[in-house]
């Protein structure tokens, strides 16, 4: 089976998995319905933005959420295309893409075209820039679908970077690693990833060890509009929509500091900024909070809502009492459904409790 036919099956199996709680997809239409944003009126950019949505989501949801002001202020247009979980559904997502979208832009004189896609509209974006080389400028993503748990679990064995895709095909999804894996090598297209902490998908956080990190961006957050929005107004201003094509010999990356770089992922600042000055060089730190320096007249630890601030590495650093107690436990280590800040001794503490006792935080 050829890479077209083997990832346009795939696709269709992830359709029939996500339209589980929705039997009947909506019909689809030829050409694929969408509607043009320009950023400035009665005068085309030379750079156009073609948006995807997730499974149960319209296009204009990206214009409620602000995606496409964010894009209008960069000087990009925008093209919101409506590929809708019937045109996975009929293996027809990447044909219609490509024949109704993104050549005639090619058409049109846009000298960069972008993919963004969230969720299923990741997969989709992947799926279309992979089977056409050369004729994406790039790859946004956030919270992609990237596979079956079972082709996830074989690569999370050995991690990302370690895993090689044996020379012979395989399933759909094995083959989209393949392109994943050549593609955040060769940075050919770029790809920029985002995707909340909470999301139970592990293929997001494997891909982001493909990644430059500076191109990697978290928060904490689920799979969810309110996480997506909070990380496309830290991603978007990043993305070189319009700027020297990064696959350009000798642009390379601009370099920014590590608080930035920090910020870049969601956190508030580095612990130590003159480690680590620049990107790419090495493991850094990150953390939550004022991120002042600690001193003996403001170290004490304090409450700030469900949140302590205490004294961590020479940095006022937050630490959410919620996130705490679930993820790290009480001080004997056993997990809970919830916590909250408070003063314990004298001193501020994270207490732990369930939702089965009074007064706890869910």
């Amino acid at each position: 089976m050829s890479q077209v036919l083997r990832i346009g099956a795939g696709l269709g199996a992830l359709a029939l998995a996500v339209l589980a709680a929705c039997p009947f997809p909506r019909a689809t239409q030829r050409p694929m319905r969408s509607s043009q944003l320009l950023a400035h009126a009665g005068e085309r950019s030379d750079t156009v933005a073609i948006l995807l949505q997730g499974h149960g989501d319209a296009p204009e949801e990206f214009v409620r959420h602000g995606f496409v002001a964010e894009l209008e202020a960069a000087g990009v247009d925008v093209i919101l295309a409506d590929a809708h979980s019937g045109y996975y559904a009929e293996q027809s997502t990447e044909v219609r893409l490509w024949n109704d979208i993104v050549a005639p832009a090619r058409a049109a004189g846009y000298a960069r075209v972008w993919l963004v896609g969230i969720s299923m509209g990741g997969m989709g974006a992947i799926w279309t820039a992979s089977m056409h080389p050369g004729e994406v400028s790039g790859v946004v993503l956030l919270a992609p679908y990237l596979g079956r748990r079972r082709t996830l679990r074989a690569i999370e064995e050995v991690g990302a970077p370690a895993w090689q895709p044996r020379a012979e095909a395989g399933p759909w999804d094995y083959e989209i690693w393949r392109w994943l894996k050549q593609a955040a090598a060769a940075q050919n297209p770029p790809i920029f990833l985002g995707y909340g902490t909470h999301d139970a998908d592990r293929g997001r956080a494997l891909l982001g060890q493909l990644l430059p990190p500076e191109r990697v961006f978290t928060r904490p957050g689920g799979h969810d509009w309110q996480t997506w929005t909070e990380l496309w107004h830290v991603m978007a201003p990043k993305v070189p929509w319009r700027g020297e094509d990064p696959r350009s010999p000798g642009a390379g990356p601009v370099l920014r500091t590590a608080d930035e770089l920090c910020q870049d992922k969601g956190f508030d600042f580095a612990y130590d900024p003159a480690g680590v000055p620049m990107e790419g060089s090495g493991e850094r730190g990150c953390g939550f909070g004022p991120g002042t320096p600690c001193v003996p007249e403001t170290s004490d630890a304090y409450c700030d809502g469900t949140s302590m601030v205490a004294c961590e590495r020479g940095k006022m650093s937050a630490t959410n009492c919620v996130q705490h107690c679930r993820q790290v436990g009480d001080p004997e280590g056993n997990f809970h459904d919830s916590g909250r800040c408070a003063i314990r001794k004298d001193e501020a503490a994270c207490v732990c409790c369930d939702r089965d006792e009074p007064g706890c935080l869910l």
